[in-house]
């Protein structure tokens, strides 16, 4: 069995009633060293108990009318979670009164548990981490209410809640202009959760993706430091929706830790992992001396990094991919947009973009190809979620995880990735650029490696990378032009994202010299269409 360091139980040995405490349930949790209270029904008072409290007992009241209070008080009590303070809520058992709680719970958005597999219908929308996920606390737990006390007791037990918030913790956050601002509420009680041993811990945001969950660098003191010393411990923090980051955190746990190797993907702190009633906080060792693939490739440093990565740090998920009878417009069928972002699509249509993605989307489905080497894959292997300490390619931001995809999806993300985030800033026109990546995008090129770049060219870093990916990609291919069909579905994605990067000083001009990200996003649409036509031969071509 596993190392265990010994435990004196629950580190909060106290338990909050709404209402009076039945005297059953007074000597069930006091056989298990819990003191019972009545919750203080001033909102003040009930924060300040959650942060002693392991949880919160609230049981329905029968009666025709009473039974439907109970969502006016979840409503009450909810913010109790961002305290890790568990909510449990008893129901009768009239017909009718479970489906009040579970409506309230999706009403308002709160982490549930406790129920079956079929109580999933009354749950839905973006918020709910679904029916086959794991349970996460802190939650709110709903059971019968004839359910024993000492059975409650000992499921109380069992799921202990955490430390409490440091409230003495010193909080600086700063973001990407080096500006101080101050985080709401729900956000500093999960810094102040998730950093109970530091003293002080400063924040400095990251250029975020495009996920919506916010990254940061962490800089930690310790309050006893057993080094010694005031040197602050480095962290990587990520804090946005619960529903993201619980789904991040346990793709780490389940498909990275397990599978990667130990100095190729970012270690997770899992005692300073936490989550609230909305939102999450996961915390992970900084990766030191490293740089995105972006920066190493466009100075030409970038071979041995992608070999790297596809030969060791994926090396697992590809051992463990197999051949599936299924055409690959199964798998990306669904990636395809539906349609150009009004913003873009003049400068699509000056680079010489004309079909519309519908009608690629119907060129990209007339390709059977089949069959498809499917496994696990990163699902959003850009070319700054992929770092470069020496040669070795470690891998972050595993939130999009998918079982079951292409392979090739990997390899073409990679590939689109360092055109999208590479050529920014080029001083070339976009035609320029065009033209000197042409044989990049032919037939041709997508059968062989016949393709080269002038060392003097400015594209000659991202042929040498592609180069090494397309040598990687052939290894996974099951039939030809596989991959050039998922290099064009990934490309037209990225190129139709319905963000608008212009800055806000940015004119709309056509052909924008140096690149912006806008007009990079619009020559990947033109690259993605060129492939497609290049790799079919429709009889047909309608405009945009």
């Amino acid at each position: 069995m596993p190392i265990h360091e010994f435990c004196a139980g629950p580190i909060r040995r106290r338990v909050a009633f709404v209402g009076d405490v039945p005297p059953e349930a007074l000597k069930a949790f006091g056989r298990r060293g819990f003191d019972c209270f009545v919750l203080n029904s001033d909102p003040i008072g009930r924060a300040l108990e959650a942060s002693t409290a392991d949880c919160v007992v609230l049981t329905q009241i029968a009666g025709e009318t009473e039974r439907f209070q109970v969502r006016e008080q979840l409503e009450q009590l909810a913010d109790l979670l961002n305290h890790d303070c568990r909510l449990y809520v008893r129901y009768t058992e009239a017909i009718g009164d479970k489906d009040i709680v579970l409506r309230a719970l999706n009403s308002q958005q709160l982490p549930p548990s406790g129920f079956v597999e079929t109580d999933g219908k009354f749950f839905y929308g973006d918020w709910f981490e679904g029916v086959n996920h794991p349970v996460f606390a802190p939650f709110v737990h709903v059971l019968p209410d004839k359910t024993a006390w000492d059975n409650l007791a000992n499921l109380v037990v069992q799921n202990p809640a955490g430390k409490a918030p440091n409230q003495d913790l010193k909080i600086e956050i700063y973001d990407v202009n080096h500006n101080a601002i101050h985080l709401e509420s729900e956000a500093e009680l999960l810094v102040r959760r998730a950093f109970w041993n530091c003293s002080s811990v400063r924040l400095n945001a990251k250029a975020n993706g495009l996920s919506g969950v916010g990254a940061y660098d962490a800089f930690a003191h310790m309050s006893k430091n057993v080094v010694g010393g005031d040197w602050p411990y480095r962290f990587f923090v990520k804090l946005g929706s619960r529903v993201k980051v619980s789904r991040e955190y346990h793709k780490y746990r389940t498909t990275a830790l397990e599978n990667v190797p130990y100095h190729l993907g970012p270690r997770l702190r899992m005692d300073r992992c936490v989550l609230g009633r909305s939102q999450g906080l996961i915390v992970s060792d900084y990766v030191s001396g490293a740089e995105a693939l972006r920066d190493c490739a466009r100075e030409g440093r970038g071979v041995p990094a992608i070999g790297n990565l596809f030969n060791l740090t994926l090396l697992a998920w590809r051992r463990a991919a197999l051949d599936a009878e299924v055409p690959l417009a199964e798998y990306l069928g669904n990636h395809f947009p539906k349609a150009i972002p009004p913003h873009r699509a003049a400068l699509i249509e000056a680079y010489g973009g004309t079909h519309p993605p519908e009608y690629l989307r119907q060129v990209f489905e007339s390709q059977i190809s089949q069959p498809v080497l499917v496994g696990v894959v990163h699902g959003d292997l850009h070319a700054t979620n992929v770092l470069v300490r020496s040669n070795d390619a470690v891998i972050i931001d595993l939130e999009r995880i998918q079982l079951g995809m292409p392979l090739l999806y990997d390899a073409a993300s990679l590939e689109g990735g360092l055109f999208i985030d590479g050529f920014i800033g080029d001083r070339r026109t976009g035609a320029a650029l065009l033209a000197s990546l042409v044989s990049m995008y032919s037939a041709s090129a997508f059968y062989g490696d016949d393709h080269f770049c002038l060392p003097q060219d400015g594209s000659a870093w991202f042929v040498d990378s592609v180069r090494q990916i397309r040598m990687q990609a052939r290894q996974m291919e099951r039939s030809p032009r596989q991959y050039g069909l998922t290099l064009a579905a990934v490309l037209l994605k990225k190129a139709c994202n319905p963000e608008d990067f212009r800055s806000s000083t940015e004119e709309m001009d056509v052909n924008p010299a140096p690149l912006t990200r806008e007009a990079v996003r619009a020559l990947a649409y033109v690259l993605g269409e060129k492939i497609l036509m290049a790799l079919s031969a429709p009889e047909t071509t309608p405009s945009l």
